[in-house]
């Protein structure tokens, strides 16, 4: 659905306000992006906030400027917007998130736009690198057989693909995204997002309070990760085994299948040369005497130099020991089929038992069907329970519990260049503050900082202002907070059968969320709130007075900038109907032949990147299905 005319008027002059430097067809690019919105409900809520933002009436009362946005002088727009991103209606700031994001972002990560503040983009043309993978093309409605039917390619669905293909079964592999390797690796950030991430890197909790990235491409999240393969922590695995009453968690059974897939990914600590944030992080953490330790990553061969910031676009040299490059390929080299760009709409269950799949593929063009004794959902944690729920499942934790490790950071202006989109995509981290109670704490990790994420934590206040901390960019360091959230939220479908993410940071995750960058020498200190707040270390009571400014402007949804790139525990494993939905063998409650394998199956958080823990739990999930 395309913006109305009246809608798409508006906001040529709302992305006008926002980038006042950008190009003239910047608003019609932002609708582009907004009629590519994957809810229905999204785009015209969209375009009835646009329309409403034109209404002189409306903005008297909301704004105190008694005219329609399009007659408004530059300064009344600047003011109205102003008031939006921290108004005390929830509505009005999702609203201004929308269209600040959407619009600072497509801006930024438009070809050659971020040389003018310091970004180099792609240091080089992408590899002629041939694909060594063929998926099958499906050119009018079909219906195929097989024995395992896989939906999802990625830490889950590649590896169980590959374990089952070698049994002797016969594997079909469906992915929702497309096929892209190194080649297709042209590392510029508007194009990685458009087709790499889901929803184009527009994917949201419902509130549009958490930003949540993940893959959608053959590979999955494995593709555009940083690397991180922490083991699932013994204190989680006991958790898991005993307050969830599943006793193999805490066995040698899961200990092996973590080595197993560790050892065929490579998994080391040699690939781990400190970036310029990581030094950043290093020397706080050093001079604070708090923990930081080397950080495990799937690499083979890694150069660890300048091209590796570059790593969440994919990896160009096929360092990165993802799905793609390791367990999809050893399914394909032994007779699995794959099917990319197929969305699944609906597991077939006839009589308590699934038999297959409906799904659409070539852009809804054609139906397939595919007909098996055994389907294995691995869409993760967000697609997983919307999948079940479109299919008729009604477990009552069906949904539930989701967990995200809501991710923020705390940002610094330094004197060097930092240059943070460069060097190797996470080498250190601290687990100084990991465990704040039984368990539930946060991580300290960096991450590389391209235009496209410095657009969205910088605060808007005016166009001047946002164009100002873009500039900064070369010489932003920043230390992420990983938090295990110990109260999740949920997902849901609408009337359309789309994913809906309903999450709100609890209290008592909020209040693990409060620390590092003084001490590592920075010039000055900001956050990604809806306002500008900052403070320059070294005066005394700074961080104090600094905090309490913080926690005046707000810790709810839209005013602080929280990201996920680790959703889990939506279709959790437990050991009763009544509170989990799948049995401790991967098998969703009453339903024979159908399997749930990736990070919705956790019973909680899991603390770590997950995607170590993902990969065991598939390998695990491989060797009891084979035998059924």
């Amino acid at each position: 659905m395309s913006l109305s005319p009246a809608a798409q008027k508006v906001l040529r002059a709302v992305a006008a306000t926002f980038v006042t430097d950008g190009a003239a067809d910047l608003g019609d690019r932002v609708g582009h992006k907004i009629a590519s919105l994957p809810r229905p409900a999204d785009r015209a809520e969209l375009d009835r906030l646009l329309r409403l933002l034109d209404v002189a009436a409306i903005n008297l009362l909301l704004s105190g400027v008694p005219r329609s946005f399009t007659r408004m002088s530059p300064d009344e727009r600047e003011r109205c917007l102003r008031g939006w991103a921290t108004s005390h209606l929830l509505q009005r700031r999702k609203a201004f998130q929308a269209l600040k994001r959407l619009t600072t972002v497509t801006h930024y990560t438009t070809p050659g736009v971020a040389r003018a503040i310091g970004y180099p983009g792609p240091l080089s043309p992408a590899p002629n690198t041939p694909k060594p993978i063929r998926p099958l093309a499906i050119s009018t409605d079909a219906t195929l057989h097989c024995d395992v039917v896989v939906i999802g390619s990625g830490a889950g669905g590649g590896v169980v693909a590959a374990e089952l293909t070698a049994a002797g079964k016969d594997v079909i592999v469906l992915e929702k995204g497309g096929y892209c390797n190194e080649a297709d690796f042209t590392h510029q950030e508007g194009e990685a997002l458009e087709t790499m991430y889901d929803a184009g890197g527009l994917l949201a909790t419902g509130d549009l309070g958490l930003v949540v990235l993940q893959g959608s491409t053959l590979g999955g999240g494995t593709v555009i990760n940083y690397t991180t393969s922490f083991h699932t922590p013994d204190s989680v695995r006991r958790e898991w085994a005993r307050e969830h009453r599943l006793p193999h968690f805490d066995s040698a059974e899961f200990t092996s299948a973590l080595d197993a897939v560790a050892r065929r990914l490579g998994v080391n600590t040699d690939h781990a040369k400190p970036s310029g944030r990581d030094q950043v992080l290093i020397r706080g953490l050093a001079q604070l005497r708090w923990h930081h330790g080397l950080l495990p990553r799937d690499v083979r061969g890694c150069s660890q130099d300048d091209s590796c910031g570059y790593c969440g676009m994919g990896c160009r040299r096929g360092a990165k020991q993802s799905t793609l490059i390791t367990y999809l390929q050893d399914a394909a080299a032994q007779g699995a089929r794959i099917v990319v760009g197929c969305d699944v709409r609906r597991v077939i269950i006839e009589g308590g038992v699934a038999s297959g799949i409906e799904a659409r593929v070539a852009g809804g063009a054609h139906a397939l069907r595919v007909r098996a004794k055994t389907v294995v959902v691995a869409a993760g944690a967000v697609h997983s329970p919307a999948l079940l729920l479109r299919s008729g499942v009604t477990l009552p934790a069906l949904g539930q519990h989701l967990a995200l490790h809501p991710a923020t950071a705390v940002f610094a202006d330094m004197d060097e260049d930092v240059r943070p989109w460069t060097g190797t995509v996470q080498a250190h981290y601290s687990d100084q503050f990991a465990d704040l109670d039984a368990g539930y704490g946060f991580k300290f990790e960096t991450a590389p900082l391209h235009p496209s994420l410095q657009a969205l934590a910088a605060p808007w206040e005016s166009a001047a202002g946002h164009r100002d901390r873009m500039a900064r960019l070369a010489k932003t360091a920043l230390v992420g907070i990983l938090l295990r959230d110990r109260f999740g939220g949920r997902v849901r479908v609408d009337r359309d059968g789309v994913a809906v993410i309903d999450y709100r940071l609890s209290r008592y995750d909020r209040a693990h969320l409060r620390r590092v960058l003084e001490a590592a020498g920075a010039r000055e200190i900001w956050a990604p709130l809806a306002r500008t707040v900052t403070y320059r270390p070294g005066s005394k009571g700074a961080r104090a007075e600094w905090l309490q400014r913080v926690d005046a402007a707000g810790w709810g949804p839209n005013e602080l900038l929280l990201v996920t790139f680790h959703q889990m525990a939506s279709c959790h494993m437990g050991a009763s109907a009544r509170t989990s939905v799948v049995d401790a063998e991967h098998q969703v409650w009453g339903i024979r032949g159908l399997y749930v394998v990736d990070a919705s199956t956790f019973p909680s958080a899991s603390g770590v990147n997950p995607m170590l823990t993902v990969m065991a739990i598939a390998h695990r999930a491989a060797g009891v299905i084979a035998t059924h």
